[in-house]
């Protein structure tokens, strides 16, 4: 039964009052309403009432947080869903605080590691999704701040954009806070053994775990050696997680391989991505494990995934999307159909390689200004009478110089497009670019 009656007022601590309108859901902590106040619609999480002592205690702790550091600061980025105030229960016995809602459009990522998210998002939405998450926890560990308890449950992504949110951001503690660990399988092991407070390496470590279930729909640490555990009791979570974890894919230590038949999406998703992106988490579940200092920091995450979208092709034969290793001698069988792919035309941008498929976008982050994916700055674009006719448009408010045949010198003013063609030179600003033929 809720805990809530619709139509139900209730107060702020600031003296708004808000009327509930519906139940959304409800989890472990306690529910969630779409409440009203002063037109607008919001949502009201709502704490179970506590019964224990470790109940009471823990509610006291929340409530001192969203009071006295939540409400009073500003969420460090649009895309955290913060607390906004805190909200009294008439009776005493409990208390919850208010938010933003979003959209429904947005899904959690449980849903997508169980292969229950539609529609399924394509792997330039997962690359979004990636950079995105990393940069908000950036930007939290910048304002001093901790998550402490990242896990699947907190984000959830547009799966058509790959645009995230980031949710019950009620667990964002001043770093270096002391606490219980609620999702012991993101947790750093140092925290599992109880040798360190919640901060930002041990954020890290977690946005590693939720990165690699986003790109492998599997935890890094599970492997042969779970099959092993005939009880996954409290103890046994803790050696597993916290005092000998293994990497499933540590390249020198083999014990704890995924196992066929038990761990396919890991072996089958492993195979997809370039070595580049495969050597990252490796050091993150290898090094990372046992130097915190060695983990994979918020902006090579950023970098790595945005690397990744740029190398992203299309099988000709089965439309699936497929990578380019370029530590490989060549490109790799398509992973679903086996087909040996023909490689689109590439842009060369300074050091960076962009395959140039029917939907790829050029952004400023590739001319060297900061990594946004809100406007193009150019994208691959087709000839409206002519499909056969293929060229890159200025997305800018700049013209841009390109050589035309013959060598001659020529301009391509905003809204117009340049055709596409091995060989072509453009000129982005003062930044060089040359398309290239596979």
């Amino acid at each position: 039964m809720p805990m809530l009656k619709i139509g139900q007022t209730l107060m702020s601590l600031e003296g708004q009052a808000l009327r509930v309108l519906e139940l959304i859901g409800e989890g472990g902590q306690g529910e969630v309403y779409k409440v009203q106040l002063e037109g607008q619609k919001y949502a009201l999480k709502w704490y179970h009432h506590p019964a224990s002592r470790a109940q009471k205690q823990w509610a006291a702790e929340q409530r001192r947080a969203l009071t006295s550091f939540l409400v009073q600061q500003s969420a460090p980025d649009p895309r955290f869903i913060w607390p906004l105030a805190v909200v009294e229960d008439p009776h005493r016995r409990t208390f919850g605080y208010l938010m933003e809602l979003f959209p429904s459009e947005y899904q959690g990522l449980e849903s997508l590691v169980l292969g229950q998210m539609r529609p399924v998002p394509g792997f330039r939405a997962l690359c979004r999704a990636a950079i995105g998450l990393a940069e908000c926890f950036r930007k939290l560990h910048n304002m001093g701040a901790c998550y402490k308890d990242i896990n699947l449950g907190g984000p959830v992504i547009d799966p058509r954009t790959g645009e995230v949110l980031v949710c019950d951001t009620d667990n964002v503690r001043v770093n270096k806070t002391p606490g219980n660990i609620l999702f012991v399988f993101f947790a750093a092991p140092e925290l599992i053994r109880g040798e360190g407070l919640c901060q930002t390496n041990t954020d890290i470590h977690s946005l590693a775990v939720l990165l690699f279930y986003l790109f492998f729909r599997h935890h890094p640490l599970e492997g042969k050696k779970e099959l092993s555990v005939n009880v996954f009791n409290e103890a046994a979570q803790r050696k597993f997680y916290g005092r000998e974890p293994v990497f499933i894919f540590d390249p020198d230590n083999s014990s704890n391989r995924p196992v066929a038949g038990f761990h396919d999406s890991a072996i089958r998703n492993w195979k997809i991505y370039p070595s580049f992106l495969k050597n990252l988490f490796i050091r993150a579940f290898t090094e990372g494990l046992r130097e915190p200092d060695r983990r994979v920091r918020e902006g090579e995450w950023m970098e790595a995934f945005s690397r990744l979208r740029d190398q992203l092709y299309y099988c000709s034969k089965c439309g699936t999307g497929n990578f380019l290793d370029t530590d490989s001698a060549g490109p790799s069988p398509c992973w679903r159909c086996g087909e040996i792919p023909q490689l689109p035309m590439r842009l060369e941008i300074n050091d960076r390689i962009v395959l140039l498929n029917h939907d790829t976008e050029i952004y400023p982050h590739h001319v060297g200004r900061s990594l946004d994916f809100g406007s193009p700055i150019a994208k691959v674009s087709q000839h409206p009478e002519n499909p056969d006719r293929w060229g890159i448009m200025n997305c800018s408010e700049q013209p841009w110089a390109f050589v035309g045949k013959g060598g001659s010198h020529k301009t391509c003013a905003p809204g117009r497009t340049v055709p596409l063609r091995r060989d072509l030179e453009l000129l982005f600003g003062s930044v060089p670019a040359h398309v290239r033929q596979h």
